[in-house]
């Protein structure tokens, strides 16, 4: 059963639980105002302000819903029902994955987080009463890994199960983070500090996702695609951070970028 909601639906519900529930702060200019002195000529971005926390990016999924006796992983034992099954892009139509792959190698932490729910009933009882995020799940992209080939490739999943599969050839197992008490612990248990997102903090990011979008640059070649990175270079040296990360993190990794206090 496909999901009832949007993709966008689900990713407004999640982050605004999270800034309102869990304190964090949106790194985008039209959402992130209190970045900018308005007192400024023109505005600009404030270098005084101090900003600490722990960055998250967020690549938002929806995940079918599946339910009968002769769906496939129930089918060979491997899921009870009902389960969930949440696609990943394929190689030959997007570099997504690999993107969202680099960026976590170069340190940052990234999730895929897709609902174990699918009906619009559901959404809005979880967004009125703030559990969103605890009938989530999330996947780490370097533990699901790289994917073999260009062709279609999923994850399935249980609901509360503390583990899932990535579903290629072989269904090889992944570790599924428990959200019950939301991304703190997690960023917790893989060692993630509080780190100062001043001005020199928010361009160190900004540098860091270029140096990805590099390198998926040279992928790319091989398929007569292009970034375009003296472009983007010129936004991450012309615009306030806040800005080129919010553009980078929106239009080439399709994720959302918060921190965390």
């Amino acid at each position: 059963m496909k999901p009832d909601f949007s993709e966008f639906s689900y990713g407004y519900a999640v982050t605004e639980e999270l800034v309102s529930a869990h304190k964090a702060a949106v790194i985008a200019a039209p959402l992130f105002p209190s970045l900018y002195d308005e007192g400024k000529s023109g505005g600009g971005y404030d270098v005084k302000i101090p900003l600490a926390g722990k960055p998250v990016f967020l690549q938002f999924k929806l995940s079918d819903q599946l339910e009968r006796s002769n769906s496939k992983e129930h089918r060979n034992g491997l899921l009870g029902l009902p389960y969930y099954r949440m696609h990943i892009r394929p190689t030959k139509h997007s570099d997504q994955h690999n993107l969202l792959l680099d960026l976590e190698a170069s340190g940052e932490s990234v999730f895929y987080i897709a609902p174990e729910f699918n009906l619009p009933a559901e959404l809005n009882s979880f967004y009125l009463n703030g559990s969103v995020v605890v009938n989530s799940a999330a996947f780490s992209p370097q533990a699901i890994g790289a994917m073999p080939d260009d062709d279609e490739h999923y994850l399935v999943f249980e609901r509360g199960a503390s583990i899932g599969y990535r579903c290629s050839d072989e269904s090889i197992e992944v570790p599924k983070f428990n959200l019950a008490k939301g991304l703190q612990p997690i960023l917790a248990e893989r060692g993630k500090k509080s780190r100062d997102l001043g001005e020199v903090g928010l361009r160190d990011i900004s540098n860091r996702m270029l140096n990805v979008l590099e390198s998926g640059e040279q992928r790319l070649r091989s398929r007569k695609k292009s970034i375009d990175i003296p472009s983007l270079r010129k936004i991450v040296d012309n615009r306030n951070p806040v800005e080129s990360i919010g553009y980078m993190a929106r239009t080439f990794f399709d994720a959302e970028l918060l921190v965390l206090e």
